[in-house]
């Protein structure tokens, strides 16, 4: 940690790229230099998605963000920003129609200078739990504009939420309780000082280490191929003369387990209707549903031009002249009735959103 500190302490003191922020209220530069300039987009202009990626080999994952931000993003043109931990990522997006960086504000002389700059998110300026030191749970950071709920866990943001108002009690309960998360610290949760400081590292991404190790990469495969090559030989021989016990062993077992298996994939099966048959009886009906949807929308102007409700999902497609696509989003998120609110494509007539209503249990009763 000593030499992580000097290395940034010697990268602070030569800094001398400039930084801006844009946020809804408009522009404007930021007191503090870094070793390259960043266009920084302000939290209220940014969705928030966390999915972890250990299933995807770890030189394809950046590619699998890519193919995910079109189900994700309701934008027609989204950019984004990605922080890996571990196999996790943790992925900010925004319209890419409305972040404009301007080189005036950065210090740069022109528009072919924009290259160099880095266009990122609010969020990955403020502090953030060190990996090894076990901290998380639930943090409440001020932003330039705004403020943001965090929940964390093993130095992953789990979950995030922007309000322009700071929240209360009550929003931070509901806030944890959508995803069904924990903490018992809340009560007295006071917002960290959005005083920007220098901007999480990017680890060096699989193909770039891979690129730079290649020689050594290819010597070292070839030597352990050939000390594996020469175990494998001699076990050969010592696991062939067990495999004709171990196959009349196996036998013996699975004639034994297969009434067993036989009566749990039964009872599976009959677990699966019973559930199926709870969620009917426990679905509010789409009348309500669509009334309640029509009431969080912040823009009296917005249109249903297309809707499909099935199993406690609602699938509608919103129009309005000049739609905020993040102001609707972040209204239902808001609320009790909903689980999820997922937006989808953003369509010639209109914006796909997808909403899970949440059970009867969780939202305390509908009607």
């Amino acid at each position: 940690s000593d030499v992580i500190a000097a290395v940034r302490g010697l990268r602070t003191r030569f800094a001398r790229a400039g930084n801006a922020i844009q946020t809804r209220a408009g522009t404007e530069g930021v007191p503090f230099k870094t070793v390259h300039p960043h266009w920084i987009v302000g939290r209220s202009l940014c969705l928030y998605r966390s999915q972890d990626f250990a299933n995807v080999p770890r030189n394809r994952r950046d590619a699998a963000v890519v193919h995910r931000l079109p189900v994700w993003s309701p934008f027609q043109r989204t950019g984004h920003h990605c922080v890996w931990s571990g196999s996790t990522a943790m992925v900010w997006f925004w319209d890419a129609d409305v972040v404009d960086p301007r080189p005036t504000l950065l210090g740069l002389e022109s528009d072919a200078d924009l290259a160099r700059v880095r266009t990122v998110p609010e969020t990955v300026f403020y502090p953030r739990p060190e990996p090894h030191d076990g901290t998380g749970g639930f943090a409440l950071q001020r932003c330039h504009e705004g403020f943001e709920l965090q929940f964390w866990r093993s130095a992953v943001l789990v979950d995030s939420l922007w309000q322009a108002d700071q929240p209360d009690p009550a929003r931070i309960e509901w806030f944890l309780a959508r995803r069904g998360l924990a903490d018992t610290a809340t009560a007295s949760a006071q917002p960290a000082s959005a005083s920007i400081g220098e901007p999480w590292a990017s680890p060096i991404t699989p193909r770039a280490w891979l690129f730079a190790n290649e020689r050594n990469l290819v010597i070292a495969g070839l030597a352990l191929a050939a000390v594996v090559a020469g175990f494998q030989e001699a076990r050969h021989w010592r696991l062939h003369l067990a495999t004709g016990a171990a196959e009349g062993e196996l036998a013996r077992i699975e004639n034994e387990l297969a009434p067993v298996l036989e009566a749990r994939t039964e009872l599976a099966a009959l677990n699966r209707r019973l559930t199926r048959l709870a969620g009917l009886l426990d679905t509010p009906s789409q009348a309500y549903v669509m009334a309640e949807v029509d009431r969080a929308l912040p823009d009296p102007g917005t249109e249903f031009r297309a809707w499909r409700y099935q199993r406690g999902e609602l699938v509608v497609v919103l129009g309005a002249r000049g739609l905020d696509t993040v102001a609707a989003v972040a209204a239902l998120q808001g609320e009790r009735l909903f689980t999820g609110v997922e937006p989808g494509q953003a369509l010639q007539g209109g914006m796909e959103i997808r909403l899970r209503v949440a059970p009867a249990a969780t939202r305390g009763g509908s009607g």
